[in-house]
This record gives C-alpha cells, structure tokens and sequence, in this order.
C-alpha cells in the first residue's frame, strides 16, 4: 500500500514538471516571435519616412507629377461642312458604246493598192480609205463604152428604118434590146471601177485595220472596222421596280476607275419598253455629251442615274466617317475638343453624303485623326489656314 502512494505522488511530480517545462518554451517562443514583429515594425517604418524606392510613394509621385502637366492636344485635319446640291441615283456598271459602228467590206475582188488611212485616223463621210488595182477595171470600162457606142449608132438606123415600116417589129426590139444591154454593161463596168476605191460611209474614226497592201481581198475580206465617235452611249439593265423612276431625259453622270479624275454627262435617250422574263430587267440607254478623247468605246465604267436632288443640302465629306456598328458618326470639332455626332444621312454621292441634322454649315468636321478619337478629346487643327479657322 504504502509503494503505490510513493508511485503515484512520482508520476504527479513528473507531470508537474514536464508542464513547466513546456510553458517556459511556450513563452520563450512568443518573446522570440514579438521580437522579430519588432524588428519588422522598424524597417517597415524606415521605408516609409525615408526610403524613396517604395512603389506606392513613386505612385502618387508619378500622379501628382502628371495632374501638374497640361494634357496634350491630339493633332487632326478637318474641312468645314458646306451647302449645296446633292442628287439620289441608280448606280450601275456598264462599258462605252457607240451608235454606229460598222465593218468595211470592199465590193470587188482584186489586188489592194494603196492604204490611205490607219488605226486611229478620223475619216469624213467619202474619205477614200484604200485603193484596188484598177487597170483592167479601165480596160472593162472602155470596151464597154466603145460597144455601147457601136450599139447605138447601129439602133439608131434601125430606129429609123421601123419608122418608115422598113423591118419588122421583131428585129426592131432585138437591136433595141442588144443597145439597153449595151448601155448596161458600160454601166456595171464604170461602177466596180468606182468600187476601186473604198469609201468612208460616214465620219468617224479607223478602229481596226485588217489588210496589207499587195494583198488580194474580195466581198467576204474585212478591209476596216469604222466607229462613230459623235453618238456615244453606255447601255445599262435596270431591275423591273425601277420602271417608273427612270424616265427619258434624266441626267446621268459617269465615271471610270480609269479616269479617276473626271466626271462625265449624259441623259437618259431611250427606255426599253418591255421588261426581260428572264432577268427581270429593262435596257435604258444612256447617251454622252462629252468628248471622245477621254471616252472610248470598250471603256469599262459606273453609271449613276439621277432620280432626285437636294438643294441648299448641308454636305459633310464621306471621309469623316466612322463606322460603329451599324451606325456612322462624325467628330466635329467645339472649342477645342472633339464633339462625337451621331450622322443622319441624306443624300450621298462618291465624294459627299447630305447630313439632315446636328450639323450645321461652316461647322470643322474632323477627316483626319478621327479614327480611334474619344468624345470631348481635346483636339489641335494643323489645317487651320486652309479652312480659315483659328
């Protein structure tokens, strides 16, 4: 009895013991940890009252720097929205045409001569355009003309000769008929001995020519292709539900992506009257007023048929643009800031579109720089002396 009290007084001391032992490491521990939080405190602290490397402190250097410093203009161009005339049309595409254009065949078979004319040359109307050789076309015309001389010298005796019932009626037709042949013949060699030389039908211009000199041609050999440059016209095929918009008269402008700097005019000459099952269209004829130098039959361009006008339109260049969406906007410039306008288009053609609202005329209206600017960006206009502001 009395070792198992000993025994159970010793485990008691050593459970004592082992529980002081673990406090003392347990304070020891958070004296170690609060010293280091200490040391920590102070370097922390250092930097923030000495050490100009801290990044918030560059931060709000760098902020205080850039609210100091004025924000810099964006440099644009603008042109200034003006008034005036602006039509709706009916584009389409079409190619240069002429009313009279004509292939020259000769009349005759023979030898080619002479060349009077080549490609390119303007002929008149009679213009002798090539020569056939001619020598026994001569030598025809004058044993033609010797017979029909003997034939009449010899009717006229028979002439005389039924007057006074001295042959009979017989023999009278017979000679008659011999010098009427007579007559003829002179005539048919006279005429391909003035087919000798091929003639200009009308005046216009050698487009094509497709003979040699020395060459042998005949009814069938193409000599020259001749077009007639006064009467230019571009046809162009216009959907059925354009019947009623497109009247004769219209005016109709025309352009080439060949000629990027010019502007054409014509009207609408004549109207198909029926409309094509199969395409749905109708032809519409535009004729031209201007000259050939420029365009050329063959020549690819766009045909634009005016249907209405605007007067007194408040125009905006379409370069000012820009496309959100399904919307189009424009910058105009207030003060010295970018004003952002939602555009209400009119009327456009290739160079202008009729704004119907917001803008009025003589506002800048940015053309360049306006792609990517903000609303009420501050703006600098580099073209202030060509469109007069300040």
């Amino acid at each position: 009895m009395l070792t198992v009290m000993h025994r159970f007084r010793y485990l008691q001391a050593h459970r004592l013991r082992r529980k002081t032992i673990l406090n003392a490491w347990h304070r020891a521990g958070v004296l170690l940890l609060a010293a280091v939080l200490g040391a920590c405190s102070v370097q922390v602290g250092g930097q923030e009252e000495g050490d100009d490397s801290d990044p918030a402190a560059q931060a709000d250097s760098t902020a205080a720097d850039s609210l100091s410093k004025p924000i810099e203009a964006i440099p644009v161009e603008v042109a200034l929205a003006h008034t005036g005339d602006i039509s709706a049309h009916l584009l389409f595409n079409s190619t240069i045409e002429t009313e009279a254009a004509v292939e020259i065949y000769p009349q005759i078979s023979g030898l080619v001569k002479q060349l009077n004319v080549e490609e390119g040359d303007r002929v008149e109307a009679g213009d002798t355009l090539l020569s056939i050789e001619d020598k026994q076309l001569r030598i025809a015309v004058e044993e033609a003309q010797a017979n029909y001389h003997y034939q009449q010298t010899g009717f006229k005796r028979t002439e005389a000769m039924f007057e006074r019932n001295l042959i009979s009626d017989q023999e009278f037709e017979t000679n008659k008929y011999n010098f009427e042949q007579s007559r003829l013949r002179l005539e048919r060699a006279r005429l391909e001995l003035e087919y000798a030389e091929v003639i200009a039908p009308f005046s216009g211009v050698i487009t094509e020519r497709s003979v040699q000199v020395g060459a042998r041609v005949g009814p069938s050999s193409k000599l020259y292709d001749l077009i007639k440059l006064d009467d230019l016209i571009a046809r162009v095929f216009a959907p059925g539900q354009y019947l009623t918009s497109i009247g004769n008269g219209q005016q109709a402008l025309i352009t080439s992506e060949f000629l990027p700097d010019e502007q054409f005019h014509g009207w609408v000459k004549r109207i198909s009257p029926v409309v094509d099952p199969r395409s749905g269209t109708f032809k519409v004829t535009v004729g031209l007023r201007d000259r050939w130098e420029y365009l050329r039959p063959g020549l690819f361009v766009n045909v634009r048929i005016v249907t209405a006008t605007h007067t007194d339109a408040v125009l905006i260049p379409k370069q000012a643009i820009v496309y959100d969406g399904g919307d189009r906007f424009v910058f105009a410039v207030v003060d010295t800031t970018a004003a952002r306008i939602k555009l209400q288009p009119g009327f456009e053609d290739t160079d202008f579109i009729e704004s119907l609202a917001d803008i009025d005329s003589g506002t800048p209206i940015i053309v360049v720089g306006q792609n990517g600017l903000k609303d009420s960006t501050r703006v600098r206009i580099v073209n202030s002396d060509d469109v007069g502001q300040g």
